[in-house]
């Protein structure tokens, strides 16, 4: 895969800070750790997802994995951006390499295979993962694809902030602030994402790509529970 260079800001995370330069000002934010109920949706949600691909062969609509991602248009008159984006959960640091190696070999040894066949390994290989404590609350994860508005965004300011909405009857709703460290492919992070994409790149719910150019680091720096509540009279 051809990535071109660019000059990306470099992202510091030490201290309980999190730390960039800027227009020759050095931006300094407090690192935050995401919070158990968070986490404990986004392992549960992909425990269910894997079970309904086993049940059905297909997944619903992935709220756990989908949220808007703001970025700051520096230039625009109105200066935000917004998409949605497939975001997941990483391993902590020493595991990125072991579960990166993990998932590669899933997709060597099943790629030829019927999708029949396929579907059961590679659930195996991505259930190994959320089956245990190796998940991270300090970071999530994205593939950069089209390079153009987010891209640029981070590019010159690398803050994002994730929205998230789950299904009713509940609608639970994070909102996520975070410092964006982009990666190229030879980072463990990047492998990782790369290699969970690739399991399952030709299943029907994705639409099939072929150049992740990118990987974005989201580091949290402020979660706030946006879940909807009974307002009472008076209050």
């Amino acid at each position: 895969m051809h990535v071109e260079r660019v000059s990306f800001k470099k992202i510091a995370a030490e201290d309980g800070e999190l730390t960039f330069t800027a227009d020759g000002k050095r931006h300094v934010f407090p690192r935050a750790t995401l919070p158990a109920e968070f986490m404990e949706w986004m392992i549960a949600a992909r425990r269910t997802m894997y079970e309904n691909l086993e049940g059905r062969g297909t997944a619903e609509f992935f709220a756990a994995h989908l949220p808007v991602v703001v970025t700051y248009s520096r230039d625009q008159p109105i200066p935000f951006n917004t998409g949605n984006k497939g975001v997941g959960i990483v391993p902590v640091d020493g595991k990125l390499a072991h579960y990166a190696d993990l998932y590669e070999s899933s997709f060597e040894t099943t790629k030829a295979a019927p999708r029949d066949e396929s579907l059961p390994l590679r659930l195996e290989a991505v259930r190994r993962f959320v089956a245990g404590d190796d998940v991270s609350d300090q970071a999530l994860i994205t593939l950069e694809i089209f390079e153009k508005q987010t891209f640029a965004n981070v590019c010159d300011f690398p803050v994002a902030t994730l929205h998230y909405t789950d299904v009713g009857p509940v609608y639970r709703s994070f909102q996520i602030d975070a410092i964006v460290e982009i990666l190229t492919p030879e980072h463990p992070a990047y492998r990782f994402a790369f290699s969970s994409r690739q399991l399952f790149e030709q299943d029907p719910f994705h639409i099939t790509q072929t150049e992740f150019p990118y990987a974005y680091l989201f580091h949290p720096t402020r979660i706030r529970n946006k879940t909807p509540y009974r307002r009472r009279p008076g209050r």
